[in-house]
């Protein structure tokens, strides 16, 4: 003789299925950003392991966040032909071209935070291929061709306490923000006018950042955020340990 569930039971079952999933969406949800931070630290790490044969190649100099070439830019996450065109979006980039690109396993994953809110409405791409979610210590390889780069002997006893590399979010006249290609320190981030590259604390509220020294690790939002909106996590200056300005190498 076959038993079936009664109206109670049924209701019981459902009750405890809904319990269960009520109890355990949360952990899935937590763990997925969890492997997305590590996933992100990991990418960091391949980034100062390149950053270390850069550098062993170069004499000690550290790369310009762009220079001129025949044809183009180099930016030192890829080649720009014809560039910079800066009122376009979606513009060509050859990403096999960048400053580290020879030293890298991928110049796509090692370059790409998961957490970086591409698919999001306020994203502006200002290349066609998504090209470099990390922003680069703009002190440490200056544009300005009459200012020399820095040295990695510069920093001799504080490359444990000086960045190369952090989740980076940019804003300039677009509408929305950019990929973080470079992060200078800002004096006044109440300005909502005052454009440039920011940390980006997307995890959760923690941004990561990649010392010199090659390790790697989160940190939290110490100071004020830009005056202007971010999406994915507030955008604002990284700080040493203190709250000083010394993690750019001041």
């Amino acid at each position: 003789m076959r038993r079936a569930f009664t109206l109670i039971e049924l209701l019981v079952t459902v009750a405890l299925v809904v319990l269960l999933t009520g109890i355990l969406l949360p952990s899935l949800a937590s763990a997925r950003r969890d492997g997305k931070a590590a996933a992100c630290l990991s990418n960091l790490r391949q980034l100062g392991l390149a950053t270390g044969m850069y550098l062993d190649d170069n004499r000690d100099h550290f790369w310009r966040y762009y220079v001129a070439a025949p044809g183009g830019i180099r930016w030192w996450f890829g080649f720009e032909p014809g560039g910079p065109a800066y009122t376009r979006c979606n513009r060509p980039l050859d990403k096999r071209q960048g400053a580290l690109s020879p030293y890298l396993r991928s110049v796509d994953d090692a370059l790409q935070c998961p957490e970086f809110p591409y698919d999001s409405a306020c994203y502006f791409p200002k290349f066609a291929a998504r090209s470099a979610s990390y922003g680069f210590n703009l002190r440490l390889g200056p544009a300005n061709t009459k200012t020399p780069t820095k040295r990695r002997a510069d920093y001799a006893g504080r490359t444990g306490g000086v960045f190369v590399f952090a989740d980076g979010a940019h804003f300039d006249f677009n509408p929305g923000m950019n990929e973080g290609h470079y992060i200078d320190y800002a004096a006044d981030v109440s300005n909502p006018a005052l454009g440039g590259g920011f940390g980006h604390f997307r995890h959760a509220g923690r941004a990561a950042v990649l010392y010199m020294d090659a390790h790697a690790e989160p940190q939290p939002l110490r100071g004020p955020p830009y005056a202007r909106p971010a999406c994915g996590g507030p955008a604002g200056n990284l700080t040493s340990a203190s709250g000083t300005n010394g993690i750019y190498g001041f």
